[in-house]
């Protein structure tokens, strides 16, 4: 008799284990959704290298770092190719200025991209421009930084490369990797923002923002 009810007991136990699993899907371990890589379009000189990183999510939401699991891959090998681990090498050969998109694939999920520039050298100029040199407060400010290299007579964009030099780093927000600055919604009507833009040792001119 108990051994029957043991019996009932243990075919209930295996009935409810069975039914979680089938209803949560356990054991399912969540799949590749998509690779994501970074820095995102930058440009170095000849004789600096550039570490790329992979970031994988996942259809739980999780993420990952692939960067040494992907397959790296530069498109065009005469202007800088990229080893296993994600390390851009510009070519020595590079004259001017040359451009390569850098890929990033792991199993059937849509490779990653970004294009790295290559160039010859240091800028011989920088030029800085802003979309308003007189912002609002909590308004958005966009930069552009466009350098001049040496053997090119065509102007490069290299505003996501650049370290910027803010002097208000309370009431503007610019973070390098991007163009596009933040006033804060405190600013002070009437303040001066000194923002420049350099690369390579190389500073450009001076852009004043005044708030309004």
């Amino acid at each position: 008799m108990w051994s029957s009810k043991r019996k009932l007991v243990l075919s209930a136990v295996l009935l409810v284990l069975g039914g979680a699993a089938g209803c949560t899907g356990f054991f399912v371990n969540p799949t590749l959704s998509s690779v994501a890589i970074g820095p995102q379009n930058q440009t170095i000189t000849n004789s600096n290298t550039l570490q790329m990183t992979a970031t994988g999510t996942y259809s739980d939401g999780s993420t990952k770092d692939l960067t040494g699991k992907v397959v790296w891959s530069s498109s065009t090998t005469s202007c800088a190719t990229i080893n296993s681990s994600g390390l851009v090498k510009p070519a020595a050969t590079v004259s001017g200025v040359c451009n390569t998109t850098v890929s990033a694939a792991f199993g059937t999920v849509t490779p990653a991209t970004t294009t790295v520039t290559v160039t010859s050298g240091t800028p011989t100029s920088i030029t800085l421009t802003a979309s308003t040199t007189t912002p609002a407060k909590n308004s958005t400010v966009t930069f552009k930084a466009l350098a001049t290299f040496p053997n090119s007579s065509t102007q490069t964009d290299i505003t996501t490369s650049v370290t910027w030099i803010n002097s208000d780093t309370t009431d503007l927000t610019l973070t390098n990797g991007s163009g596009t600055g933040t006033v804060s919604a405190s600013a002070a009507t009437g303040i001066t923002i000194n923002v420049t833009a350099t690369f390579g040792g190389v500073d450009s001119n001076t852009v004043t923002l005044t708030v309004q």
